[in-house]
């Protein structure tokens, strides 16, 4: 087994150390945009959201190597922004028959270092269709919470406000289409699917008195649509 890993890391190193000496390394720049939004997962109990697309920047550099004149691999290092807006309603019983109803609404931003090394098959002069995995480093997160009282009885100082824990990793997969303007200047649009949460949202909660009840929580994972333009030296 250890024998046929070697040989075949061999012939893939032979393969692609011939096709770099007659189609040569690029490098490039990328400058584009991500059409994020999050897969929210309230947690039992507690009640959906309704949440919107926000667009982030995606921009950084990659390179272009290739193993024939069809295949290609193509590192990137991207700063990355991620994450959504959302809305959700929520009420808060007393044990002397009373309730408050509140409207909140939320915005997140998860910053990143992103890592994409993509697979490239060039189907035609002009199109490339590419996928690959995504690996992303976050780098900052910020989370805009408001909270508004529809109907308040009582005073409000026992609940708390809303709260994010993001998470310092997240791994996914892209899939897309690049369409060649020229041999150095194309437009790359793809998919992102994230397949790990992200990041905790936490629901405002009564601290007192204190209960056995789970607290109200919404996981997040990454989905994003990307558009970008890039250029190779």
């Amino acid at each position: 087994m250890k024998k046929t890993a070697l040989i075949l890391a061999l012939a893939f190193c032979t393969i692609a150390s011939n096709a770099q000496s007659l189609i040569p390394t690029k490098f490039g720049l990328k400058v584009g945009m991500n059409y994020a939004n999050l897969n929210i997962t309230p947690i039992e109990g507690v009640k959906p959201t309704d949440n919107s697309a926000q667009i982030g920047i995606a921009a950084g550099v990659c390179v272009h190597i290739a193993l024939s004149d069809k295949w290609f691999i193509n590192p990137e290092v991207l700063y990355s922004q991620k994450g959504a807006s959302f809305n959700y309603r929520f009420t808060d019983d007393y044990p002397i028959n009373q309730r408050d109803e509140y409207a909140t609404t939320n915005k997140i931003v998860l910053s990143y270092v992103e890592l994409n090394p993509t697979i490239s098959y060039k189907a035609s002069d002009k199109i490339a269709l590419n996928f690959g995995p995504s690996v992303s480093f976050l780098i900052g997160d910020e989370y805009t919470y408001t909270q508004d009282p529809k109907t308040a009885t009582v005073a409000t100082h026992g609940l708390t406000g809303g709260l994010l824990v993001a998470e310092s990793l997240d791994i996914g997969f892209n899939m897309g289409i690049s369409y060649f303007l020229t041999e150095q200047f194309f437009i790359d649009t793809r998919v992102y699917t994230g397949f790990m949460e992200v990041a905790k949202a936490t629901q405002s909660y009564e601290e007192i008195p204190l209960t056995a009840d789970p607290t109200p929580e919404y996981l997040l994972k990454n989905r994003a649509i990307v558009l970008s333009l890039a250029y190779l030296f």
